[in-house]
């Protein structure tokens, strides 16, 4: 509670404000009017002093509307901080999912992630600005009116608070139970939202595999685990609640047997029974009511330990450097190698990049390409050996200033379910109608202008009304609207045809401004053209050369030439 306590510090005095209010207000309104109507009874209508009954009646009646007003201004300032810590909570677990790094993201799944986002941060809020205020109102009321009820008889209230110790006990082994329960149907919902997440994204591979009900199955399963994790918890809580429910009820047997008697006997007044009979209620409730707020308190406190845990999470890659990087003249890899999950991924690069020049990279897949440039994007960082921009190590750099200089377009493009205006102006919001339908042609994407709304069109989550091609081209454009100083290019032509293909590799050499373009590809047709193509294997560069130098090598990439070409050179 501490810790979630620091998001409202803003809001502390108002938190614990209406908290005050809320339990002032209760106490005023349900008690001082039970209090007053023992009083009629005693020293109006027993005493026959009936002249006093008027005004202890309207002085009941006023201690209660004003009890009420008190808590309806209390509630409201409390509302007002619970939204208040919603918002700073939601913003601050998105933020930090901002700051993480890819491997965060390969750890948890997009259920858990989602959950945590809406159902934890619900939770939170609700139980630090409701139940909390709930139970703490309660439980005062409760306390105030057990002590008034020892004040004016304390063996009749003695008696009636025989049941507690039991429910205390019971309790303590509920409380002990419930933590387990409440922490296997939290993973049990996670694990369903993520299925749900996976099925909605592969719609169409399941359609296309004829899958569907292999999937229902799935789904029934999972959602059958979740049920019957919801299920041993309500049954444990009836039972829990049907115990407790008896023992307090038991506390009213004792309070009519006893009351009785000692009315009789004259060792209490009616008025004194009334008012003790009124309390009892009030007395009980909590015990009532405590199934409820173990319940809301054990799903806060997994709630809390997931958000907590992920606001606490150290981005393995820090935005610590203070240099702006801007018309930057050389970038060197100097014996740079990268381990992942303890293989080795690329081993000892020594590369020297120079800016309007075209690099490529080629080989087989796993071959370490697509590593190079997650390195200069600094998505990934080295394990060893250095790479530096200008003579600066590239950390050195803000991670803004860096990313805004390269333009990426990964093998797997992702797009937002918005207009396709909005998606290339992505990374630059400052472009003209005019200046996104020529990122789109230099693409090869003006098959946007045949779409009903031309570039307002809104593809589906993901781009699912675009084909594999589509989607490709569609993210070139939006790596070119960035007008960037360097250009990665993941393998973005391997859903192309050879004619496109042709088209959007002479349009990326013939950029019109100052852009170093670095290729990642398998076919020959995307490299030839480079400067200066680099062949990997098994992590390593083993030749290096313009497209004519590693021809005449006779080496792995004249291997790879013959095998894609053989006598295609009268093509291209």
């Amino acid at each position: 509670m501490r810790w979630v306590l620091k998001f409202i510090k803003e809001y502390n005095f108002r938190y614990w404000i209406s908290n005050l209010m809320i339990i002032l207000g209760g106490g005023i309104s349900k008690i001082l009017p039970v209090i007053l109507l023992g009083e009629i009874i005693d020293k109006g209508i027993y005493e026959s002093n009936f002249s006093i009954i008027p005004y202890l009646f309207i002085i009941s009646i006023s201690m209660y509307f004003i009890g009420r007003l008190i808590t309806y201004f209390g509630i409201l300032i409390m509302d007002h901080v619970r939204f208040n810590l919603a918002h700073k909570l939601k913003v601050e677990c998105y933020k930090k999912l901002n700051e993480l790094n890819q491997d965060f993201y390969e750890e948890k799944t997009l259920g858990e992630i989602s959950t945590l986002l809406t159902t934890d941060n619900s939770i939170i809020h609700h139980n630090m600005c409701f139940v909390i205020k709930q139970s703490i109102s309660m439980l005062t009321t409760s306390i105030l009116t057990t002590i008034y009820c020892l004040y004016i008889n304390p063996i009749l209230t003695l008696i009636i608070l025989i049941p507690t110790p039991i429910i205390a006990v019971i309790s303590k082994k509920h409380i002990k139970k419930s933590k387990e329960l409440y922490k296997d149907q939290r993973e049990s919902l996670s694990n369903l939202n993520n299925y749900i997440q996976e099925n909605i994204e592969g719609n169409r591979l399941i359609k296309t595999f004829a899958t569907e009900q292999k999937e229902i199955d799935n789904f029934k399963v999972k959602n059958r685990n979740l049920k019957n994790k919801n299920l041993e918890i309500q049954n444990m809580n009836i039972s829990y609640d049907n115990i407790v429910t008896f023992l307090s009820y038991c506390m009213q047997i004792l309070l009519t047997l006893f009351g009785g008697i000692f009315v009789i006997k004259g060792y209490t007044t009616m008025g004194q029974f009334i008012i003790i009979n009124s309390f009892i209620g009030t007395i009980r409730k909590p015990f009532i009511e405590l199934s409820g707020f173990i319940n809301e308190w054990q799903q806060f406190r997994v709630s809390v330990s997931k958000v907590r845990k992920l606001l606490e999470t150290e981005p393995k890659i820090k935005d610590k450097g203070s240099l702006i990087l801007n018309n930057w003249e050389n970038i060197i890899f100097k014996g740079v190698n990268v381990k992942l999950n303890n293989r080795k991924v690329i081993k000892n690069i020594n590369l020297d990049l120079k800016p309007n020049k075209t690099y490529a990279f080629i080989g087989e897949i796993g071959s370490g390409k697509s590593t190079i440039g997650k390195l200069m994007l600094r998505l990934i960082e080295c394990s060893s050996g250095k790479i530096e921009i200008d003579d600066n190590l590239i950390n050195t750099y803000t991670l803004k200033s860096l990313r805004k200089n390269i333009g990426y377009v990964s093998q797997t493009p992702f797009l937002f379910s918005d207009t396709i205006s909005n998606n290339v102006s992505f990374g630059n919001e400052d472009l003209k109608e005019e200046e996104i339908k020529k990122c789109l042609k230099l693409a090869k994407a003006d098959y946007v202008f045949d779409l009903p709304e031309d570039i307002n069109t809104i593809i589906g989550e993901n781009g699912v009304s675009l084909s594999g091609g589509e989607k490709q081209r569609l993210s070139l454009a939006r790596a070119l609207a960035k007008r960037p100083s360097i250009l990665i290019l993941d393998d973005i032509t391997s859903a192309l045809d050879f004619e496109t293909e042709l088209e959007v590799t002479e349009n990326i050499n013939n950029l019109k401004y100052r852009c170093t373009k670095i290729i990642i590809a398998q076919k020959i047709l995307s490299v030839k053209n480079a400067d200066v193509i680099f062949v990997m294997k098994n992590g390593e560069i083993i030749e290096s050369g313009s497209h004519e130098e590693l021809l005449n090598k006779n080496g792995e990439y004249k291997e790879i030439y013959d095998i894609q070409v053989n006598n295609m050179e009268e093509c291209i």
